[in-house]
C-alpha cells in the first residue's frame, strides 16, 4: 500500500511538474507570438508609409510634367485667340459680330481651364490629396479629362473660320 501511495504520490507529481512546465512553454511562447505581431505591425505600418510616399513621389513628378506641358498649351492657345481677334478685326462686318462670339466662348473655355489647372496645381502644393493607389487612377483620370477638353478646344479655335467663312 505504501509504494501504491508512493507510486501515485510521483506520478501525480510528475503530472504538475509536466503541466508546469508545458504552462511555462507556453507563456513563452505566447510572449514571443505578440512581441513577433508587434514587429510585423510595425512592418506592416512602415511599408504602408513607404508605399505612400512612393506614390507621392511618381505623383508629383508626373503631375509636375502634366502641368508644365499643359502650360504651354494654354499659352499657345492664347496667343491662337490674340491672333484670331486680329484676323476677325480684319474679316467681313457680317461675320465679325458672330466670330467675336464664338471667340469670346473659346476663350471662357481656355480661362476655365488655365483655373482648372491652377486649382489642381493648388491642391499638390498644399498636400491636400491623399496619395494612394487611388489618388494614381484619380490623377489619370483628370489627366485624360483635361487633355480631351484641351484637344477639342484646340479644334474648335482651328475650325472657327472654316465654320463660319464659307
Amino acid at each position: 500500500m505504501k509504494t501504491t501511495q508512493r507510486i501515485s504520490m510521483l506520478a501525480g507529481l510528475l503530472v504538475t511538474l509536466m503541466f508546469a512546465a508545458c504552462g511555462e512553454a507556453s507563456k513563452k511562447d505566447m510572449k514571443s507570438a505578440k512581441e513577433n505581431m508587434g514587429e510585423a505591425t510595425e512592418d506592416i505600418k512602415q511599408a504602408a508609409k513607404d508605399a505612400r510616399e512612393e506614390n507621392r513621389a511618381y505623383l508629383e513628378t508626373n503631375w509636375k510634367k502634366f502641368q508644365s506641358e499643359s502650360e504651354k498649351i494654354i499659352l499657345n492657345t492664347e496667343t491662337q485667340i490674340k491672333e484670331l481677334r486680329e484676323k476677325i478685326a480684319k474679316s467681313a462686318k457680317k461675320d465679325r459680330e458672330k466670330l467675336s462670339a464664338e471667340l469670346d466662348k473659346l476663350e471662357q473655355k481656355n480661362k476655365a481651364l488655365k483655373e482648372k489647372l491652377a486649382e489642381r496645381g493648388h491642391r499638390f502644393k498644399e498636400n491636400l490629396i491623399e496619395f494612394n493607389d487611388e489618388a494614381k487612377e484619380k490623377e489619370k483620370s483628370f489627366e485624360r479629362e483635361f487633355k480631351h477638353d484641351m484637344d477639342e478646344l484646340g479644334t474648335a479655335l482651328k475650325d472657327l473660320f472654316k465654320n463660319n467663312v464659307e
